[in-house]
């Protein structure tokens, strides 16, 4: 079967202000990833690793410098606004589920309005707010209520209908979990398996929470300062991380069970502890000043990718160099 998304070498920068002058920011480097139809495809990485950059990026929120988008089929130009029947296929759930809706619009207005610039009818679109909102679990008598008369759980329901309301292909989750209380977001988690397999969605779901992407993801994607360093199937990545930088995201990840409370201790770091900026990285790999295996290799000659198990790959010169 083939490939819902395919991105290839994608890149994005932006010009910024550092010390006083102009700079540019490399927020996403030549990435390339591929997500199966019907499957969630993870991304993982610390902070200002580009993560939410490249969900813009493939919803058509942010332009991409250069890179090809391929989307069920057709390449989509990079370069240019997206036409209101790609934008129609894709759609994305936000970080904070208050500050994506309008305060002022009632719930069933927030999930009309996708509809509505589509230009559906008026039946249609009740019809279809109604049936997205019993779907994700949000009572009939809510449609009239305004987002500050819902808890921040409901609030994020809300936005995961209206991303439903089209009836996309691909829903990009960016930290959708993140800003809501544990018990709400196994909840929501919860919800979001089941929407997968009953509208036959396929997911890229962004987060910080290695738990929670280990829960919903099928295959992941682990991010560094814009490049993507590791990638495989879930079970693969997690059970054998090749990558150093894997494998110091991994041994961070705290645990509540006894019995594995002795587990091994992070990775030794080299130089620094503190990620370099994005801003002027470092030569090479860019890992290198953080990682404990670091040749003179690593400093002049950027890793790249590759294949060390079927449907695996990896950019470290560890795998690369005899």
């Amino acid at each position: 079967m083939a490939d819902l998304l395919e991105l290839i070498d994608i890149s994005k920068t932006f010009d910024v202000r550092s010390g006083g002058r102009r700079a540019t920011l490399s927020a996403v480097d030549h990435v390339s990833l591929t997500v199966r139809p019907g499957t969630t495809l993870g991304i993982v990485g610390e902070s200002g690793c580009g993560k939410s950059t490249l969900a813009r990026v493939i919803v058509g929120l942010h332009l991409a410098d250069d890179g090809e988008l391929v989307f069920d089929g057709k390449q989509m130009l990079t370069g240019k606004r997206r036409t209101p029947g790609e934008l129609k296929q894709m759609q994305m759930v936000f970080q904070d589920p208050s500050s994506a809706l309008n305060p002022r619009a009632t719930i069933s207005e927030s999930i009309a309005f996708p509809l509505q610039v589509q230009g559906a009818s008026k039946s249609v679109i009740a019809e279809r707010v109604a049936t997205v909102m019993r779907d994700v679990g949000l009572p009939a008598a809510y449609a009239s209520r305004y987002p500050h008369q819902l808890s921040g759980g409901q609030r994020q329901r809300v936005n995961i209908a209206r991303a439903l309301a089209l009836q996309p292909k691909l829903v990009v989750l960016d930290e959708a979990v993140s800003a809501l209380d544990k018990s709400i977001q196994a909840q929501v988690l919860n919800l979001l398996s089941d929407l997968q397999d009953e509208y036959g969605l396929t997911y890229v779901f962004i987060s910080h929470d290695l738990n929670v992407v280990r829960y919903l993801s099928d295959d992941v994607a682990v991010m560094y300062l814009g490049q993507v360093v590791e990638q495989g199937s879930a079970q693969q990545l997690y059970d054998e991380p090749k990558h150093p930088y894997t494998q110091l995201l991994l041994s961070s990840v705290p645990t509540l069970d006894p019995a594995e409370s002795t587990r091994d201790e992070p990775v030794d770091t080299a130089d620094s502890t503190e990620i370099p900026s994005p801003i002027d990285p470092p030569s090479g790999c860019r890992f290198r000043t953080r990682c404990p295996f670091a040749t003179d290799l690593c400093a002049q000659v950027v890793p790249v990718p590759i294949q060390v198990g079927e449907g695996r790959t990896v950019a470290c010169h560890l795998y690369t160099t005899p």
